[in-house]
C-alpha cells in the first residue's frame, strides 16, 4: 500500500514545482524587454504547453494514483490524447524556437519578415492544430489509445502489435528526429552567434562584457540541458522502462517524458539570469507585502 503513496508523492512534487516554474517563465517574459518579440511569444507558448502537461498529471494522474476509479480509467484516453498533443506541441515549439534563433543569426535581413508578430502567431496556431489533428487521428480514430494504466500508475499505449509498430514511428522515431534536428540547429546558432560577437568585439577593440558572456553560456547550457532532457524522456519510455520490474522505478521512468515538461521550466529559469532576477524581485515584493499583514 505504500507504493501508491510514493508515486503520488513524486508526481505531486515534480508537477507542482514544474507548474510554478513554468508560470514564472510565462510571467517573466512580460517583464523582460528582450522577450517582447517573436522569440518571447514562442517562449510564452512553450510555458503554456508545459503548464498544461504538469496540470494533467497534478490534477488527474496524481488523484488517480490514490483512487483507481474505474470510470476515470475508462475515459482516461481523452486526457492521454491531450497529454500527447501537449507533448507534440512542445517538441514543435522547441524546434520553432531553434529556427527563430537560427534565422536571427544566419538570415537577419529576413528575420522580421519570417518572424513578424502575426507570422509567429500563425505558426504557433499551426503547431497546435497539426499536433491535435495528428494525435486525434493516430491515438483516437485509429484506436491506439493512450490510457491510464493502474499497474504502472501512468499513461501508456495499448500493447497490441499494431499499436507498438505505429507508435514506434509516430512517436519515438518522429520525436527523436525532431529532438536531434533541434539540438543541431541550436548548436550551429550558438557557434555562429559566438563567432559573430567575438569578431565585432575584436574589430572594435573591446572585450565581451560579463553579461554577454553569461547570455552565450546560458544559451548553450539551456540548449544542451533541454536536448538531453527531451531525449531522456523518449529513450527511457521505449528502451529502458520495458526492462524494469520494480513498479516504482518503472512508473518514474515511464513518466519521465511528461516530467521533462516540469524540468523544462526550471532549465529556462536557471539558464536565464534576467528571468531569475525578475523572479527574485517578485518574491521579495511578495515577502514585503506579506510582512505588512
Amino acid at each position: 500500500m505504500y507504493q501508491p503513496l510514493i508515486v503520488s508523492g513524486i508526481t505531486f512534487l515534480i508537477t507542482s514545482v514544474g507548474t510554478l516554474a513554468n508560470i514564472a517563465v510565462f510571467i517573466s517574459t512580460f517583464k523582460i524587454s528582450s522577450m517582447k518579440s517573436s522569440f518571447g511569444t514562442i517562449n510564452k507558448n512553450q510555458a503554456v504547453c508545459n503548464t498544461i502537461m504538469c496540470l494533467i498529471f497534478l490534477l488527474y494522474v496524481c488523484p488517480m494514483q490514490f483512487s483507481d476509479s474505474t470510470i476515470f480509467i475508462q475515459y482516461s484516453h481523452i486526457l492521454g490524447a491531450s497529454a500527447m498533443a501537449a507533448y507534440e506541441i512542445s517538441h514543435l515549439s522547441h524546434l520553432l524556437t531553434a529556427l527563430n534563433r537560427f534565422c536571427a543569426v544566419f538570415f537577419p535581413f529576413y528575420y522580421e519578415k519570417l518572424f513578424s508578430k502575426i507570422g509567429t502567431i500563425i505558426m504557433i496556431q499551426a503547431i497546435w492544430i497539426v499536433s491535435i489533428i495528428f494525435c486525434v487521428l493516430f491515438y483516437e480514430i485509429i484506436g491506439c489509445l493512450f490510457t491510464y494504466d493502474d499497474v504502472t500508475w501512468t499513461f501508456g499505449f495499448l500493447t497490441t502489435q499494431k499499436c507498438s509498430q505505429l507508435t514506434w514511428y509516430t512517436d519515438f522515431i518522429l520525436n527523436t528526429v525532431m529532438i536531434i534536428v533541434t539540438i543541431v540547429v541550436n548548436l550551429l546558432t550558438a557557434f555562429k552567434a559566438g563567432k559573430n560577437s567575438r569578431s565585432l568585439m575584436n574589430a572594435a577593440g573591446i572585450q565581451m562584457s560579463r553579461r554577454q558572456k553569461q547570455r552565450e553560456l546560458g544559451f548553450i547550457k539551456q540548449t544542451f540541458l533541454q536536448g538531453i532532457s527531451m531525449f531522456a524522456g523518449q529513450f527511457t519510455y521505449y528502451l529502458v522502462a520495458p526492462l524494469l520490474s520494480n513498479p516504482v522505478l518503472l512508473f518514474l521512468l515511464a513518466s519521465l517524458w511528461a516530467f521533462m515538461h516540469a524540468v523544462d521550466g526550471l532549465i529556462i529559469l536557471i539558464s536565464n539570469k534576467e528571468m531569475l532576477e525578475v523572479c527574485k524581485l517578485k518574491s521579495s515584493k511578495f515577502s514585503i507585502l506579506m510582512g505588512l499583514f
